[in-house]
């Protein structure tokens, strides 16, 4: 999960059994807790790249593979959700962004179950969460379109701009990622400079998919003021006595 801004921003292609290289040394700060509970100050700093760090340096220890963290719930939950979206594109090939990736199962599991051909940006600000996506890849076996590609990307999620042109994605995934920002200090501000982000990087008649625990008579009005447009709602779960909601968000014609 991402939303400060990272010193290098490259983008590279992660091969199978090939390393995770961001071109620079990855720092090793200090382990932490895998897990925060409510009232832990890390949750008002959840905008900062070294809390994330902190975390993926706990999840990177040891030689196995690290697993995945999914806020919220995994991809199994909204797969179904996703391969609609996928089809109702145009025919050819389909480029989506993971916007704050972190190790989120999203990403890679759509580049690898999707019958089309996908190219999939994984977007973080975090050297170590991305170091983690390269080891996941590693084990995963090959995507089920041979041309599909999953590539990761160092940046900062609420400066789009600086990464990608207008009319990038056909779909944008935010998978917690504008719920992070909205818990920092300045959050609704970044949260829209964010949302606004998200939107310009859409392709014509591209959709931006925001996964979130937020009511929707809080979160629509909220998506509104931000510039998103054509908002529809969609509940998932509940999960663990929780509901979730699908936020589709389209460009304003």
């Amino acid at each position: 999960m991402a939303a400060a801004a990272a010193s290098s921003r490259r983008m590279m292609r992660l091969p199978r059994g090939a390393s995770l290289i961001l071109g620079r040394p990855f720092p090793s700060p200090p382990a932490f807790s895998s897990a925060w509970k409510e009232g832990d100050d890390q949750l008002g700093r959840m905008d900062q790249r070294d809390t994330w760090d902190r975390f993926y340096a706990a999840k990177l220890e040891g030689s196995g593979p690290p697993g995945h963290f999914d806020w919220f719930f995994g991809y199994r939950e909204v797969s179904d959700l996703l391969h609609a979206v996928l089809r109702g594109l145009p025919s050819g090939r389909a480029d989506v962004l993971d916007v704050g990736c972190g190790t989120s199962s999203l990403g890679l599991s759509l580049y690898r179950e999707s019958p089309r051909q996908l190219h999939v940006c994984c977007l973080d600000f975090s050297p170590l969460a991305l170091e983690a996506v390269g080891r996941l890849l590693r084990q995963s076996p090959p995507p089920c379109h041979p041309l599909s590609e999953l590539r990761c990307r160092l940046a900062d999620a609420t400066d789009l701009a600086s990464s990608f042109e207008r009319a990038s994605f056909h779909l944008v995934l935010d998978k917690g990622t504008c719920d992070a920002v909205l818990r920092c200090p300045q959050g609704p501000d970044r949260a829209r400079r964010f949302m606004a982000g998200c939107v310009r990087v859409l392709k014509p008649g591209g959709s931006l998919i925001q996964f979130s625990d937020e009511d929707p008579d809080a979160r629509v009005p909220f998506l509104e003021q931000a510039g998103a447009a054509n908002v529809t709602v969609k509940e998932i779960g509940p999960k663990g006595g929780i509901s979730y909601y699908a936020y589709t968000i389209g460009q304003k014609t």
